[in-house]
């Protein structure tokens, strides 16, 4: 039977791309919300997948009239994400990754914090907390992929907060959307290729006119952790990656003493790498890990400012 449009209060939109192994658990967090089902929809964004997903997706609209699947041919999540948004009936709109669980709560606890808070919230987020289907290395810490802002709720605040949260786990009004125009296509995944700050572009934006996104540490999410994420080349090459995003959000424009001071920070930063290390001990990339990830941000943000054509 066809969902009262008036009834909707958020619409939860799920983008894929041949997840077809981890999908159903995702989709089944969704499907067993504490909130009554005329209350939501659940909006499948297929952005050409070429294994299961399809049919997946199929199974659970067939078996849940709440839940509906659209399709993105333009690859990339932006456009995926912004189909979802576009195809929402919700007041609401919650993004969740195709590889994560939402807590029972999760969509209840999203729509009373958008009520309730004052000055209403043009974001709203919560925690994000690893889960394994492989393997985790002894020196791999759950902190590495963990996204908090800690146990108290509250708005964000600098510096972090004009970037607002991750994209797992991030609610806006609709109307905010629309204002916004929603994700830039420039930014975020395509396909397989890593490519971050689609989400971070668009909460900078907003942040500048409406700094008002509300953190509660009870909208919890669980997300994979592939077996990938947990080398340590990715490690070091994702935080080049945020730092050439982070450059390019700014919109940083190069001058002689950016770039020299940017440059004396990389090599402070390089020696450090170099000489606190602890080569010999057993669990070394986590001193990698640390001393690293500041000369690849850096060094991506050089990079964005110096060598990509503008």
């Amino acid at each position: 039977m066809e969902q009262k449009n008036q009834t909707i209060k958020i619409s939860v939109v799920v983008c894929t791309y041949n997840r077809s192994h981890v999908l159903p658990s995702c989709l089944e967090s969704l499907a067993d919300q504490s909130l009554g089902k005329s209350c939501y929809e659940v909006i499948i964004v297929d952005n050409n997948s070429t294994d299961g997903t399809c049919e997946i997706a199929h199974a659970f609209t067939t078996k849940h009239p709440h839940f509906r699947m659209v399709q993105e041919k333009q690859q990339g999540l932006s456009h995926a994400r912004n189909l979802g948004y576009h195809e929402s009936r919700g007041e609401f709109v919650a993004y969740i990754d195709d590889d994560a669980k939402a807590d029972k709560d999760w969509a209840r606890r999203i729509i009373q914090a958008f009520e309730n808070v004052s000055p209403h919230p043009s974001a709203v987020g919560g925690k994000i907390s690893p889960y394994y289907l492989s393997e985790k290395p002894d020196w791999f810490l759950d902190t590495y992929e963990l996204r908090t802002w800690g146990e108290t709720r509250g708005f964000l605040q600098m510096p972090r907060g004009p970037y607002g949260f991750s994209g797992s786990n991030m609610a806006f009004p609709k109307n905010i959307l629309e204002k916004y125009g929603g994700f830039l296509q420039d930014f975020g995944m395509r396909g397989n290729r890593m490519r971050f700050g689609e989400e971070a572009a668009l909460f900078y934006r907003i942040y500048q006119d409406l700094p008002y996104f509300w953190y509660e540490p009870e909208i919890k999410v669980e997300h994979l952790v592939p077996a990938h994420n947990m080398q340590v080349w990715y490690r070091v090459k994702r935080s080049f990656m945020i730092g050439v995003s982070s450059a390019r959000i700014e919109r940083v424009k190069p001058t002689i003493f950016s770039v020299a001071k940017m440059i004396t920070s990389i090599c402070a930063d390089s020696v450090s790498l170099l000489f606190k290390v602890r080569w010999w001990g057993k669990y070394w990339q986590r001193d990698f890990i640390h001393y690293a990830s500041p000369v690849m941000y850096s060094l991506g943000r050089l990079f964005e400012i110096l060598l990509i054509p503008k």
